[in-house]
């Protein structure tokens, strides 16, 4: 049997990690969800103390409520210091926000109506934002422990009363079904993420091993072939070569050197953003720089991988405006890839398939839009098909491992841009990419 130390180890480790996770998902919206509590918190207020009279309300609590939202709006900039304590931050304010103040709010108007109500929706929420059963536990039962002791000490009524006992039936039942719907399909991602680690990380492992042998030796052929150009028109020069080789020929195999070169730096980055992907790293955004989208998308065809030359003609380039973006070529052309393989697959079945790529700007973005005429993307399907892994129910978007789009959309927003998705079922799909809008010099 484990130690009582140990136990208690594992337990802070578990909640660490989840709340962890929680605020790495939620705090990227950080200035938002503060704007929330700002406005919310003094807003309520006057609901119910003036449009919707309730028996009891509190300026204090919601004053510590709009204080605590403001810190959480302003993490974009707090000095790195104090960085490395906004996920500690991120649990206190939602313990606090959600089964703390509801629940005593709750307790203190007697279990009226419209607190019940709002309790429930608050319970809606920390099953959300905790998004491990663990770590919703632990801020369940310490905000309601926290809201009790509050109530004890600031009113006469017993909280075993019959009117109260009544309704945990209704909090039970709905703590129970939230948590089996939505935490066991994210314990299900979750486990796909882990499999897909470690799969990924043997197999690029494995990739990287002939990918470096191919390196080392265009590198030797790359520094000793002038050498060998050198010794061959000298054997010329000297009538030593019975069958001269063309000029043409030296410069094709010079160029091929170069392209090896290239191929394995490309496959060497792809390789980077499968795992950067799957360990959710952040896009390391020093290395960008000014891009020409003709060319970028150009280049991108030319070296997509194609299983037929119907498959090529089908892609259509059009230029109504060009533009610069700041950005990775290698990244937009994953994007590219990635598109440009959905509209393959969602393309199939039809007879003239044909898949339109057009650059052009608007006033406020550059856009770069990929229209084909397959069979569609359901509504259900277009509002998550940019989550990892998510499925259709018969297959992943774009016939793939469910990572493709997720990584578009991380790249993009790198970029400073977003991406979305237009469709109707049997006639069309579109992904539009839009990018700030940079004036050509």
């Amino acid at each position: 049997m484990l130690p009582m130390k140990l136990w208690f180890h594992i337990l802070v480790s578990r909640l660490k990690n989840a709340c962890d996770h929680s605020a790495g998902y939620y705090l990227p919206y950080a200035f938002y969800i503060g704007l929330i509590g700002i406005v919310g918190f003094p807003l309520y207020f006057i609901i119910w103390s003036y449009v919707f009279p309730q028996p009891y309300e509190t300026l204090t609590l919601r004053l510590i409520g709009c204080v605590l939202f403001l810190g959480l709006a302003l993490i974009p900039i707090w000095p790195n210091q104090l960085r490395r304590f906004k996920s500690l931050y991120w649990l206190i304010i939602m313990t606090f926000a959600l089964p703390f103040f509801f629940v005593y709010m709750l307790l203190m108007n007697q279990g009226n109506t419209a607190w019940a109500m709002s309790t429930m929706g608050g319970l809606a929420l920390l099953i959300m934002v905790a998004y491990d059963w663990a770590l919703f536990a632990f801020m369940l039962t310490t905000g309601t422990t926290l809201a009790i002791a509050a109530f004890s000490l600031s009113s006469d009524h017993s909280i075993l009363s019959e009117h109260y006992l009544s309704q945990l039936s209704v909090y039970l039942f709905l703590i129970t079904t939230g948590s089996v719907t939505f935490y066991y399909p994210n314990r299900i991602k979750e486990e796909k993420l882990k499999v897909l680690r470690s799969v990924g990380a043997e197999i690029c492992h494995e990739l990287r091993t002939p990918l470096m042998t191919i390196q080392n030796n265009t590198s030797g052929l790359h520094k000793h072939f002038p050498v060998l150009t050198q010794s061959y028109e000298l054997a010329k020069s000297n009538n030593l070569i019975k069958k001269p080789i063309r000029p043409d020929i030296f410069k094709a195999l010079e160029h091929a050197i170069e392209h090896i070169e290239n191929e394995v730096k490309h496959s060497n980055t792809i390789i980077d953003m499968l795992l950067m992907n799957l360990n959710k790293t952040q896009i390391d955004t020093t290395q960008f720089e000014v891009l020409l989208a003709s060319e970028v998308m150009i280049n991108a065809k030319e070296r997509y991988p194609f299983d037929s030359e119907a498959e090529s003609s089908a892609i259509n380039i059009k230029v109504v405006q060009d533009f610069e973006f700041v950005g990775s070529e290698i990244l937009m052309t994953h994007v590219i890839f990635n598109l440009i393989k959905n509209a393959l697959v969602f393309t199939k079945s039809s007879s003239e398939a044909s898949i339109d790529i057009c650059l052009k700007q608007s006033k406020s973005n550059s856009l770069i839009s990929f229209r084909d005429n397959g069979e569609g993307i359901s509504l259900h399907d277009r509002l998550s098909i940019f989550d990892s892994f998510y499925s259709s129910g018969k297959q992943h978007i774009g016939g793939g491992s469910g990572i493709g789009l997720a990584f578009c959309k991380k790249v993009m927003l790198s970029f400073g841009g977003d991406i979305k998705c237009h469709s109707e079922v049997g006639k069309y799909t579109e992904f539009i990419l839009s990018l700030p809008r940079k004036r050509l010099e």
